[in-house]
């Protein structure tokens, strides 16, 4: 082995020690993908080089990092699934090496008439970890004049390997975090979301009430005789009235609203005001059709809605919800 060869997997040991370590020092996604496409800069010396994420739902690519030309110019392109080489690295799940784009029929110059760039070579590896693909790294054009080698193609590879671990990984630990803060029975949001987003809006400076976008509106509900239901009916059936509460509450409210069970049997919505009249007509029709609820196998049984309302700025979200439980009837 030869003094370069030496030095050359030197190299190679380095860059995947450096990536290597950014995967375990941290669960922050974008942190870890900024550091690994740093590492590939360093260690390919393209002239341009790409992240692109995979959204399943609508099945197109789209840019996450991208250095050597303006991501301003990028940040809204959506490449779809089998479109470009990008787009067919996602569709075969198979990595791609383009030494010559001149001649090659998949690939595409949608980005270089967007950004000037001029495209002579590629390489795009796809990010898949367990059959899942989450998006491809891009190599464009070695600095130069040089030209990317088979070794460099193999060794990208092994790079998207980590960086779609990265990707799971963090996928994993944001469906936790989400689920650390639903109650598990109804899927509403829990108490300990409520805390959080009362922490982070009580700290906002003094709003406007002319402003509307942060007037808001606390609604409590509180569902009575769940107590002589669980006794009769069992508490399979108390769990399937607060069920049909929930998703009455979500339903009967817009997406931007927010809606909590902060106990066994209360819930509390948060809903963005826009007019005050229009307000008090939805909560009245909240409460009617919560009354509506039943049990057919227990038509007897009953429940009863104490509810509760206050408006005001968000910043003072704590003191609303207080002047709402006081005047709950």
């Amino acid at each position: 082995m030869t003094t370069n060869d030496m030095d050359q997997l030197f190299r190679i040991k380095q860059l995947y020690a450096n990536i290597g370590k950014l995967i375990v020092s941290s669960l922050e996604l974008d942190h870890i993908l900024e550091g690994i496409m740093e590492e590939v800069h360093n260690y390919f010396a393209p002239q341009n080089w790409s992240l692109l994420r995979y959204d399943p739902n609508s099945e197109e690519l789209y840019f996450v990092i991208s250095h050597g030309i303006d991501f301003e110019s990028v940040k809204n392109v959506r490449l779809k699934k089998g479109e470009g080489i990008a787009g067919y690295v996602v569709e075969t799940k198979k990595p791609v090496f383009v030494p010559d784009t001149s001649i090659d029929n998949r690939f595409s110059d949608k980005i270089d008439q967007i950004t000037g760039f001029s495209t002579k070579s590629i390489m795009a590896v796809p990010l898949i970890f367990r059959d899942t693909i989450y998006g491809v790294i891009e190599l464009i054009n070695r600095a130069h004049g040089g030209v990317f080698s088979s070794d460099d193609y193999l060794i990208l590879q092994t790079i998207a390997d980590f960086s779609a671990i990265a990707f799971a990984n963090s996928l994993v630990y944001e469906k936790a975090a989400t689920l650390a803060t639903l109650d598990p029975l109804t899927g509403l949001y829990n108490s300990r979301k409520l805390m959080d987003l009362i922490n982070a809006w009580s700290k906002e400076e003094h709003v406007r009430r002319e402003d509307t976008t942060n007037i808001i509106a606390a609604l409590i509900i509180d569902i009575k005789g769940l107590n002589d239901i669980n006794s009769i009916g069992g508490h399979r059936e108390g769990d399937r009235i607060l069920k049909q509460v929930s998703r009455l509450l979500k339903t009967s409210l817009r997406e931007n609203d927010l809606t909590f069970r902060t106990g066994g049997d209360k819930f509390l919505s948060i809903i963005n005001c826009d007019n005050y009249f229009d307000l008090k007509s939805l909560v009245e029709r909240i409460v009617q059709k919560l009354r509506t609820i039943s049990l057919p196998d227990y038509p007897d049984l009953h429940i009863q809605v104490g509810y509760g309302l206050a408006i005001g700025t968000r910043n003072r979200i704590h003191e609303l919800i207080e002047e709402a439980s006081r005047q709950k009837s």
